[in-house]
């Protein structure tokens, strides 16, 4: 039984046609894969290829919050499964819209890196769109490429920075019922950073993708869709600091983890934002472990805010401000935030608390 630190005041309440070129992008026989099945509300599985996909609540849509790259809909023509890649080359190649404002170009840099327990990825969003009485669809393949320019029209005898199927073919099954219309968001596919090591940064980034290979999980609706959140101009960590903490679900609100009835959160989403002393503006995104336990690693020195957003199905608790070196550093705001903690190379911020309870 452990006893958190005193608690910040707050409230209580609170068949595949094959088309020119890429014949090795989808020559794959399915019914042989490994199936990650997503089709319930924040459900994750890690593939053999280092990948992490997660169900994922909706996100927030529109200009600064998410950028489209790459818009699919072969089922349109009347097929169950549909392919392509982002470019600002024309003519297409597979089953992309061909307006640049939904198929383009994308750089490295411009795709968000993530910690997860510690280990950075670069995450991407899929939103799909299937009919209410055939929601799900599966994905198939999904191969990052990267190159020098941002225009290519094929990618055939490419070698692929990263490949979901790697260590083992498999699939995602997804449930479009899940969260409602288009531009919502229903999968995070995190791929970790190290398949992109030594890559320059101004690399442009190609991301094919194959859906609706499974029986059961065709593509049937309206367009697919795939996004990244935007990055606010952040450089990946490269210091000797460290940020970290739980998100906690307390029953009783007593600063005790109870067994049997309290609980860390898993997949639950926290920001850390700031400025280095370098003058580096700072905005990372963790996700919590099993245990509820996020990481924010390789940070330099500077000034930070950390953000929790409020998981589905609870509702706000007692937060409880964290130390550095022993020494309680920060203060603690509504909307589950801490701020003001300074953070010197090498320290280390540790037990910084968020918990939740039962919705009223």
């Amino acid at each position: 039984m452990r006893i958190f630190p005193r608690p910040s005041r707050r409230p209580a309440t609170p068949a595949r046609p094959t088309r020119l070129g890429v014949h090795t992008l989808d020559e794959r026989v399915l019914p042989s894969a490994t199936v990650l099945d997503l089709t319930t509300a924040k459900a994750q599985a890690a593939a053999p290829s280092g990948a992490i996909v997660q169900q994922t609540d909706a996100q927030p849509t529109g200009t600064g919050f998410i950028h489209s790259f790459v818009r699919l809909q072969g089922a349109a023509g009347g097929g169950g499964s549909e392919q392509g890649f982002n470019t600002d080359g024309r003519p297409l190649q597979f089953d992309e819209n061909k307006s640049p404002k939904f198929t383009r170009s994308l750089k490295l840099a411009d795709v968000p890196v993530v910690n997860v327990g510690g280990t950075l990825y670069r995450e991407f969003l899929l939103d799909i769109n299937q009919r209410s009485s055939s929601p799900l669809l599966s994905v198939d393949e999904v191969k990052i490429y990267l190159a020098g320019v941002g225009n290519l029209t094929s990618l055939a005898g490419r070698a692929a920075a990263f490949d979901l199927d790697a260590g083992g073919d498999v699939s995602v099954k997804l449930n479009a019922g899940l969260n409602s219309g288009s531009g919502s968001g229903d999968m995070r596919l995190l791929v970790p950073n190290a398949a992109f090591a030594g890559a320059d940064p101004n690399a442009f980034l190609y991301l094919y993708s194959k859906m609706g290979g499974v029986a059961g999980a065709t593509a049937n609706g309206g367009f697919e869709e795939w996004a990244v959140k935007a990055t606010g101009g952040t450089t990946t960590p490269t210091g000797t600091a460290s940020l970290s903490g739980f998100v906690r679900f307390d029953a009783n609100q007593d600063g005790v983890i109870d067994a049997g009835i309290d609980y860390g959160i898993a997949g639950a989403t926290v920001r850390l934002q700031g400025v280095t002393t370098a003058g580096l503006n700072v905005d990372l995104v963790a996700y919590t472990d099993a245990n509820g336990a996020y990481t924010f690693a390789g940070l330099e020195a500077g000034l930070y805010t950390v953000i929790q957003d409020q998981p589905g199905g609870t509702a706000d608790g007692l937060d409880y401000v964290g130390t550095v070196n022993g020494v309680a550093v920060g203060s603690h705001a509504e909307a589950d935030t801490f701020f003001g903690i300074q953070l010197d190379a090498g320290q280390k911020g540790i037990d910084y608390i968020f918990t939740e309870r039962y919705s009223e």
